[in-house]
């Protein structure tokens, strides 16, 4: 452990400004697909999605430099590819984030008002799923036991986001609206729901980073 550390002090402080970055990003999607469900389409609703878009921007400009730092400090392969892998799967959860918000833009999608309600219970677990994330890679750094416990929670909320996105998905194709509507809402819920997937996946890789140090 003090191996792994003695080199990382620079490099965590990196870490710690992108997770931040990341969290913001997450913030921001949510806020713009709640304005989106309030006003649709309108000159809030694009500022806002060119902040999310820069916030995940940002974040991306972040990782590189994590990646780079971690080549120049020499630190010992194994670590550094478990940081690395670690990183290519945190940065699917804004990258998703964001093509939501593309997504909604683009397609200028009608909800209905009586999935409105279901829906932001959907973007809501899916964006507060990245804290537990946070969390978890505090802890890999910080205190390694605690990291089976925060993932568990990430599982737990994962599959709860699966069954809010079947029940969405069941009540939409139940409903009078247009066919071609109701494809394209599902594929909405589906891509919000694939926000809390990206989580576990990252979760699995802290599981396994966990196991690595324990040993």
């Amino acid at each position: 452990m003090a191996l792994f550390f003695s080199k990382t002090n620079k490099l965590l402080e990196m870490l710690e400004g992108y997770l931040e970055k990341v969290a913001e990003c997450m913030e921001q999607a949510r806020k713009t697909l709640f304005l989106y469900m309030e006003k649709g389409c309108c000159d809030e609703f694009d500022e806002l999605v060119t902040k999310t878009h820069m916030a995940e921007s940002c974040s991306d400009d972040l990782r590189r430099e994590i990646e780079i730092s971690l080549y120049e400090k020499a630190l010992i392969p194994e670590s550094r590819g478990d940081i690395l892998g670690l990183l290519e799967a945190v940065d699917k959860i804004p990258n998703r984030a964001e093509s939501v918000v593309f997504q909604i833009q683009t397609e200028a999608l009608k909800i209905p008002d009586e999935f409105k309600s279901g829906l932001k219970k959907l973007i809501n677990i899916n964006c507060d799923i990245f804290k537990d994330v946070k969390l978890a890679i505090r802890a890999v750094f910080k205190n390694i036991k605690e990291v089976r416990h925060i993932t568990n929670e990430i599982d737990k909320k994962e599959s709860g986001s699966d069954s809010m996105e079947r029940e969405l998905i069941k009540k939409l194709f139940s409903s009078n609206i247009d066919v071609g509507e109701k494809i394209l809402l599902k594929e909405l819920v589906i891509e919000i729901g694939s926000i809390s997937d990206r989580a576990e996946d990252a979760a699995d890789r802290l599981n396994i980073m966990a196991v690595k140090r324990l040993i």
